[in-house]
């Protein structure tokens, strides 16, 4: 049986690993493959460490094949991120089970609330929220929770929401939906523990220069602690100068064709840079009741990467399989995965683009477009440190581990 797991692994933990032992417990014999994002996360943040990195990982932690979930899809809302995981998934072929944590044990209440969304009542009530002035992850939770009786404190746990998403997005496949429930820590939690901590909080704590870091190595194990003491960290403040350049020579035109730029949202945005000095002034200049600090900071790296709205209808459910690190048995998934699926499979990035193409997309396939932004989002985090180093997804092979 091959398992999939959509994920960001910012960085490995030992949460990551309980699911992967979990997963082996429960299915004997068991392959993983994971599709992990890219350099950026779902909330529109930096990853602590670079996708290849934590792809050597993922593969030392457990997994045996690791794809890149692609740029367009890894930094969207919950349901974008699922609906564009389980895509991939779906057509590679191979996939018969998707894994996937949550804060609760209740297979039955999540199935309930993933079948309520596509109801004709759920949409009707999630308007008349959003008309509102709510947010749609709020406005979402408050209609599930009227219709559902479900405790809107239980819907707003980051990954109940998302394990609503991959019920939505598998209910049309073959794929077997399972649920291991989270222990230790919650996704929010910025406290450190003993032995399971939230991603967040071991971020934090790393950023921390003053942090112990006997406390972060109970947390992650041997590999990821070394990589992370040696590396230099991304600084999301960095983008602030990048983006203000780009909004002053940019018209509202232009501003309004970037996708997730509604009602008006241009315009705070212009107004924010002639009145803030930095990045968190920026976004705390526009977050409101209706657009949330992680809608915005997605929307800044749409602005800065160039996504428009008209890329997201021309991209629709085009994807591709890029691996960035497989072991023995990953390399038997692949073989499989090419019989099973008619979806390009990337090793070589040089195969499929040249480093020119990217800024001509005019004449590239959709499958290219959409891998242009994977390439383009890697140099944009090579800006975010100090020695600026381009073209990286040129030179970086698929790692056997």
């Amino acid at each position: 049986m091959v398992v999939g797991i959509i994920t960001e692994y910012n960085p490995f933990h030992n949460g990551h690993r309980y699911q992967i032992e979990e997963i082996r417990k429960r299915i004997k014999n068991a392959s993983i493959v994971v599709l992990m994002s890219g350099n950026f996360t779902q909330r529109g943040e930096p990853a602590i460490l670079d996708k290849f990195s934590r792809a050597k990982l993922a593969v030392q932690g457990g997994c045996d094949l690791v794809l890149e979930l692609p740029f367009v899809n890894a930094v969207r809302s919950a349901q974008d991120f699922a609906c564009g995981g389980v895509n991939i998934l779906k057509k590679i072929g191979i996939v018969d089970i998707l894994a996937f944590g949550a804060e609760i044990n209740s297979p039955e209440m999540l199935k309930k609330a993933a079948n309520t969304i596509n109801t004709d009542n759920f949409n009707k009530i999630l308007h008349e929220k959003l008309n509102e002035g709510f947010s749609y992850a709020n406005s979402i939770c408050q209609t599930l929770s009227e219709i559902t009786g479900i405790p809107k404190k239980i819907l707003r746990l980051p990954n109940v929401i998302l394990a609503i998403e991959y019920l939505r997005a598998i209910n049309s496949t073959n794929i077997i939906p399972l649920l291991i429930p989270r222990i230790g820590a919650e996704h929010n939690d910025i406290k450190l523990h003993s032995k399971i901590s939230s991603a967040k909080s071991i971020r934090e704590a790393i950023y921390l220069k003053n942090s112990v870091w006997s406390d972060i190595f109970q947390t992650i194990d041997d590999k990821t602690a070394k990589i992370l003491q040696k590396t230099e960290l991304p600084m999301i403040e960095n983008l602030f100068r990048p983006i203000i350049t780009k909004i002053i020579c940019s018209n509202n035109e232009e501003l309004k064709e970037i996708y997730g730029m509604n009602e008006g949202l241009e315009n705070k945005i212009i107004s924010a840079a002639h009145s803030t000095n930095n990045l968190n002034e920026f976004i705390d200049s526009i977050v409101s009741q209706r657009y949330t600090r992680t809608r915005i900071q997605r929307l800044l790296l749409h602005f800065l990467i160039g996504l428009k709205k008209t890329h997201i209808e021309e991209f629709n459910d085009t994807c591709y399989a890029r691996i960035l690190a497989f072991n023995q048995k990953g390399r038997e998934l692949i073989r499989l995965m090419k019989k099973s699926t008619n979806i390009p499979i990337i090793t070589k990035i040089t195969q499929h683009i040249n480093s020119q193409a990217i800024y001509n997309n005019q004449n590239l396939d959709v499958y290219q477009k959409i891998l242009s932004f994977d390439i383009l989002s890697t140099d944009i985090y090579s800006i975010l440190k100090q020695k600026v180093n381009l073209g990286l997804d040129f030179i970086h092979s698929p790692k056997f581990i």
